[in-house]
Parts: structure tokens; C-alpha cells; sequence
């Protein structure tokens, strides 16, 4: 059975665990983990959980392998399946898990819990209908500071996935996946562990923490694909390095938007333009993207199951009605948008990036984009800062030639040379009164920026 084959058994929901034992199911350091093992590794686990009386289990397993068991494990049990935020007991906790099913059983000791690598395999394998109902409960980065709760149901996750296969599947064949993102967030649960699972695509079970990392798993086992962050590949020194581009079917990126320099970098050096996927836990993959050397970054492409709508003038807020998510109406995002023709959009920034400073308006985000165009600057991020007048700190990587000039003339030359090219184009009360010069942008195990983080930089003493 191939993988598109196997992707739309599930999609019918009559998909079932593969019955072919012999399948590679994933590859490491500890050799090949065929697909009659980890059946019955699942099974073992299933029939444990179907004897313990809790509903609400949180899943946190360190190791991929054992996480993928546990999720399915958890889904032929019909347990509620929970991914707290964090690894940790706090965030279990806050999800009010009834129990854990973890690797890591020490972590949770005022928890009912299961070891799930002290668990006996099932005498064999069992292939069991997996429940499309089935409650998944996501956590995340809230506005207010506390986890946001984000429900899905399992067929709402098998349905992403199929979208997913249909879309680059035959593209992609056999190809290893490598990961340098967490599986326990959407994305990573999506594009490392679910899909490869359920499309027939053998999966790398370590996460891999350095570029040097991909490509000696592709020299070693053959060609392969790989899952990352904008945070992870504007690290990476040299994309030169992961030649041939055959060894490599697809780059995939999401968490944000990749800068146009690492985009450019990408295309240039690897020669193959990262795949970027944009979305959110609440809302699922919205669109897609990809770099072309003769018109830089375009816009975004919907996917085929999403209808797109503006709320207000151009640009308005942008709103999605997806089937991946819990809500059957239309969804708003926090970000603005701009339509095109054939379905597509720029996105021009958060709802929240306009701020208002002494009766001025200004759009954070097309201030950060002035600041990247100046030859001192990399990356840019600007933020409100609160206080008895409201004012902008701008967080910046700086480019070579911007850490030459900090070199040699310091950190007050920088800054006045970026703050008088932003009045060039906005009222001086408007222009960013405190900087940070950093070597990367603070993010999360998602490659996300966090504002949390950002707000921290200007509050420590300086």
C-alpha cells in the first residue's frame, strides 16, 4: 500500500494501524523501529489505559517514538487526549489532567500516572478503528499569561493531514522526515509524528538541534525532508552545506514568517525554497508559500478546504472557515490582511501593531519592514511599551555590516543611525526611544517570538 493509498483509507475513516509488519515506521541512533513492534507497543499501552478508571490523560513524553504510542495509545482507549503546554507538572495541573502518561513518570509525583517504557507489548498487534470524535485539548501561549485551552477532535487532525498528503505526497514519496520542532505542538504533532505515521513515511526519532544534524541523516539514510522553524533556520550559517538538493524532497517552515533574507538564503544556497505554512493551534493550516528568486517572497496560497474573508477595510482583519478547527463558522485571526486575485493575500501585520502615540497612528509592523531595508539591520521586532506615555522599543539582530559599526563606533552610533533613517518617514515621537541589540530574537521551543519575552528585555536594569 502506498502512501497516498494509506492517507485516503483514514480519510474514509476506515483507516486503521498498518497491517504491514515489516513497514520501517522510524529510524535512529538504535536502529529501525519496524511497524509489528510498534503496534504492539501501542496495544500494550491501550489495554493498560483501558484498565485505569481516569478520562482526562495528559500525554508528555520527552522521547518521539514513545509520544507517537502514547498518542494512539491514548485514542483507541477513547481517553481525552491532552497536550499540556509545557513538559511540566504545573502545566498538567493547569490543564486539570486526571492523569499522565509520560517516559518521564519521576517528573509527576502527585500525579496518578503510566510509564509508558515499562509497559509490556501487546502479545500482537491489534489494527482498531481509531474514533474521529475523539476530544484533543491543545495548550498555548495566551494573551492573558495563562495557557489558552484550544479543543480539537481527533478527525479534525486526521482531516489536516490528508490535506497535507494531497497537497506535496506524491512530491515527497518515501522521504525520511527530520524534525528540528517539539511534537508535542500542533505543527510539530502534524508534519513530524501524524502525518509520517498515517501517510506510510518512515520518521527520524531524535530532534535534530544542528543543520549538520540533517545532513549527516541524509547521507546516512538516503533522501529525506525536513520540519522547522523560521528561529532554528535563521541560525543556520550555511544552507550550502545541505547539498545535494535531491538528498532533500522538501524543507518545510512555520511558527512565522521567514525573513526575506533567510527565504533568499535558502533558495540560493540549498537550491530548493523552503515551503512555508501559515496558521495557528486555534485555526489549523490556513496557507502556504514559497520563495521565487525573480519575485522574492509571494503571497499566500489557501489551502483548498479554507474559504478566506476580510473583516473591514483593506487591509481588515483576516477571518478563515476551516474544517480543522472547532468552530463551524467564520474564525478571526489577530493579523491583517490584503486579498489578491485566485484566492491569495499578503499579510500586513497584527490587528494589534497599530499604535496610537500623541494622537499619531503607526503600524508597527511596516515600521519593522523600513528597519529591515537599512543595511545595519537583520531582523526586527517592535513593541508597545507601557507607561505614563506609551512609546515603541524595537528589538533588533543586527546584519555583518551593522556589527562592524557597533564594533567600531558603539552602541550610540547604531542606534542614532537606525533612529534617523525611521524620521525619514515618521514623526520623532513615533521613532523607537529604547533599543535592544541582540545576537537572535528570544523564542520558544516553537520558533516563536514571544511577546512575554520581548516586554523582558526593557524591564531588566540597564
Amino acid at each position: 500500500m502506498n502512501a497516498p493509498d494509506q492517507v485516503n483509507s483514514f480519510a474514509d475513516q476506515r483507516h486503521r494501524i498498518s497491517d504491514i509488519q515489516q513497514r520501517v515506521i522510524a529510524r535512529g541512533d538504535s536502529g529501525d523501529l519496524l511497524a509489528g513492534e510498534f503496534q504492539r507497543r501501542v496495544a500494550g499501552i491501550a489495554g493498560c489505559l483501558l484498565q485505569r478508571p481516569e478520562q482526562r490523560w495528559a500525554l508528555v513524553c520527552d522521547d518521539t517514538l514513545w509520544f507517537a504510542a502514547g498518542f494512539l495509545a491514548l485514542a483507541q482507549a477513547r481517553k481525552t487526549l491532552i497536550l499540556p503546554q509545557t513538559g511540566g507538572p504545573e502545566s498538567a495541573a493547569e490543564a486539570q489532567a486526571a492523569a499522565v502518561l509520560t517516559d518521564q513518570p519521576a517528573r509527576f509525583p502527585s500525579f496518578a500516572s503510566v510509564d509508558v517504557t515499562a509497559v509490556p507489548e501487546a502479545g500482537a498487534p491489534v489494527s482498531t478503528d481509531l474514533d474521529d470524535a475523539l476530544p484533543v485539548e491543545f495548550y498555548t501561549s495566551g494573551s492573558t499569561g495563562r495557557p489558552k485551552r484550544v479543543d480539537k477532535l481527533l478527525g479534525q487532525l486526521r482531516a489536516e493531514v490528508t490535506a497535507l498528503e494531497a497537497r506535496w505526497g506524491p512530491a515527497l514519496g518515501d522521504a525520511l522526515v527530520l524534525g528540528s520542532v517539539p511534537h508535542h505542538h500542533l505543527y510539530g504533532l502534524l508534519f513530524r509524528v501524524l502525518w509520517p505515521l498515517w501517510a506510510g513515511r518512515p520518521l527520524y526519532a531524535p530532534a535534530c538541534a544542528q543543520a549538520h544534524e540533517f545532513k549527516a541523516a541524509a547521507r546516512r539514510f538516503g533522501r529525506c525532508l525536513i520540519v522547522s522553524s523560521p528561529a532554528f533556520l535563521t541560525r543556520v550559517a550555511d544552507f550550502a552545506m545541505l547539498q545535494p538538493p535531491d538528498a532533500f524532497a522538501a524543507l518545510f517552515s512555520s511558527g512565522a514568517p521567514l525573513p526575506a533574507a533567510t527565504a533568499a538564503k535558502i533558495a540560493g544556497e540549498m537550491g530548493r525554497a523552503a515551503i512555508e505554512v501559515y496558521g495557528s493551534t486555534e485555526t489549523g493550516g490556513i496557507a502556504w508559500r514559497t520563495w521565487e528568486p525573480e519575485r522574492g517572497q509571494t503571497a499566500w496560497q489557501p489551502f483548498a478546504q479554507l474559504e478566506t474573508a476580510l473583516l473591514g477595510a483593506t487591509p481588515g482583519l483576516l477571518r478563515v472557515r476551516s474544517p480543522w478547527t472547532w468552530k463551524a463558522d467564520w474564525m478571526d485571526t489577530d493579523d491583517l490582511a490584503q486579498m489578491l486575485p485566485q484566492r491569495r493575500f499578503l499579510l500586513c501585520g497584527r490587528a494589534d501593531s497599530v499604535l496610537k502615540v500623541e494622537d499619531k497612528r503607526v503600524s508597527l509592523a511596516e515600521m519593522e519592514r523600513r528597519l529591515v531595508a537599512h543595511g545595519f539591520v537583520s531582523e526586527a521586532r517592535l513593541l508597545v511599551l507601557k507607561g505614563k506615555r506609551n512609546s515603541v522599543g524595537a528589538v533588533v539582530v543586527l546584519s555583518t555590516a551593522g556589527r562592524r559599526q557597533l564594533e567600531q563606533a558603539g552602541t550610540r552610533s547604531v542606534r542614532k543611525a537606525l533612529m534617523d533613517w525611521l524620521r525619514a518617514w515618521y514623526d520623532p515621537v513615533l521613532v523607537p526611544r529604547k533599543w535592544r541589540f541582540r545576537e537572535a530574537m528570544p523564542d520558544n521551543a516553537m520558533g516563536k517570538i514571544e511577546q512575554a519575552e520581548l516586554q523582558a528585555l526593557f524591564t531588566e536594569r540597564r
